[in-house]
């Protein structure tokens, strides 16, 4: 069982196997009898889980990490991997009685280490009280009880995560007590609300959040949500707002799986490989897709068609205040605002795209102000998937995948080439035009290098001439 682990991990585990009962419980018992790959164990012992985690920290140099203190829970970090040791939970006399306070069946299934260790997964002898084994081969997340998942009402979000990471489904009486208890999430830090919503779009969410939103846990996780819900479109849309945001979801799921199978190949490189294995970039997308219009329900008009003028700016700042609601990483919020606030862009230039007139310096500005533009695409492939109105344009997902190649081959062949080497720098502006430092310097340099992408000048000669011409023009004004 134990093939991928250190060998000091599996010194300690032979070690605690020998002096102690002590159990294998929950996710680790889980994933084998999914054929599941993992890197965590979790161990269960009648008392003294502070002990034990104590003395193979100081034995075994390894780093002790406080998870539920009241609870007797608590985490060894070793080489990369993790031991967590719990006591019976909630004064349990047994394995069994712990097994009844979990959360769902298919984590209340046990085994001892002993076994574990040195017994073919087969010939295990099951610890199972609530047929957690049926219910991993139906494929069904079941709780144990109301009551069990009211005792950390976190563990409503993490059965649809858990859902979404096993591909499995949420069993109907489970749904009920959710939809019944779903203002209880509020009593949670929204720290840990963040690291389980992180986890779920860090999988293929969007049918299991379409489930959320009709379980109703979705609006009070995030009530901007419930604002789109039958905020009607234009006909180039053929559903409201809500349901329109929870199709782009399941789109940019597909996307992401298959990026090649809505942008095509490109022979000389493929932009879409990072976005492949990066989960965090995984995250971001999914996020923009879910509120990527999340403005239009602030910005409904009706004048002589339905309007939502500055939608994007304004999603953009929803998506600010919810984030700092919820504590995200600032990093992550300012991300995927920003492809929440330029999410229009890539259909702008399309008008432009295929009249012939997209001029080199907007593909330039693009790539400037968003820098993973092949991202901002993704978006607006899901958007675009997501609308199937009687006047939505035909062929546009096929035009918006040649207007990206374009963008991809100026910045290639164009742009790479002449950021590797300026023809004039901030040097130049103090030492030839006696220029002092100052925004001026950004202004006029990106001005050089706009003609440049459109041919307008093409050596230093001419650069310094164009900046010479922009100077006088700045300052006789």
């Amino acid at each position: 069982m134990l093939k991928n682990f250190p060998e000091k991990i599996k010194e300690i585990l032979n070690d605690l196997a020998s002096e102690k009962e002590i159990y294998v419980a929950g996710g680790p018992v889980r994933d084998v009898l999914l054929g599941r790959a993992f890197k965590d164990i979790d161990l269960t012992v009648a008392h003294g889980a502070r002990e034990i985690a104590q003395k193979i920290c100081h034995q075994y140099k390894g780093r002790l990490i406080v998870l539920d203190e009241e609870e007797g829970v608590f985490r060894v970090a070793i080489e990369g991997f993790f031991l967590d040791f719990s006591r019976f939970r909630k004064g349990s006399q047994s394995i069994i009685e712990d097994l009844k306070e979990r959360d769902f069946t298919i984590n209340a299934i046990a085994v001892s280490l002993k076994e574990f260790l040195d017994t073919p997964p087969p010939l295990w002898t099951f610890i199972d009280p609530l047929e957690g084994q049926k219910d991993l081969a139906r494929r069904l997340i079941r709780a144990i009880s109301r009551e069990n998942l009211l005792d950390d009402p976190l563990r409503m979000l993490r059965g649809y995560r858990l859902a979404a990471e096993l591909s499995f489904t949420l069993e109907p009486q489970t749904r009920k007590w959710i939809r019944e208890s779903a203002s209880q999430i509020l009593n949670v830090a929204p720290e840990r609300i963040t690291m389980e919503i992180k986890a779920l779009l860090a999988q293929n969410a969007g049918k299991i959040v379409s489930t959320m939103a009709e379980d109703e846990i979705l609006f009070t996780i995030f009530p901007e949500l419930k604002e789109a819900e039958g905020v009607a479109q234009p006909s180039f849309h053929h559903l409201d707002v809500l349901g329109h945001l929870l199709l782009s979801l399941e789109m940019e799921d597909l996307i992401i799986q298959s990026p090649e199978s809505y942008f095509g190949v490109d022979e000389i490189d493929n932009p879409f490989v990072q976005v492949r294995e990066d989960a965090q970039k995984q995250i971001i997308l999914r996020l923009a897709a879910l509120f990527h219009d999340i403005g239009k329900p602030r910005t409904f008009a009706i004048r002589h068609r339905i309007t939502f003028y500055e939608h994007d700016r304004v999603g953009a700042e929803i998506f600010w205040s919810l984030g700092e609601r919820l504590r995200f990483p600032k990093k992550l919020t300012k991300e995927v605002a920003h492809l929440i606030r330029h999410h229009m862009r890539p259909f702008h230039l399309l008008r432009e795209f295929r009249q012939s007139r997209l001029s080199k310096r907007a593909i330039r500005r693009l790539i400037k102000d968003v820098p993973h533009y092949e991202m901002l695409f993704m978006v607006a492939m899901a958007d675009t998937l997501a609308s199937s109105g009687p006047d939505k344009e035909p062929g546009l997902e096929e035009e918006l995948s040649s207007l990206f190649w374009e963008i991809r081959r100026f910045h290639r062949e164009t742009l790479t080439t002449q950021e590797k080497k300026r023809l004039v720098t901030g040097k130049d502006l103090i030492e030839l035009f006696g220029l002092e430092p100052g925004p001026l310097f950004r202004e006029l340099l990106e001005a050089v290098e706009e003609a440049r992408a459109e041919g307008i000048i093409k050596n230093r000669e001419e650069a310094l001439s164009y900046l010479a011409h922009l100077i006088s023009k700045k300052y006789a004004s």
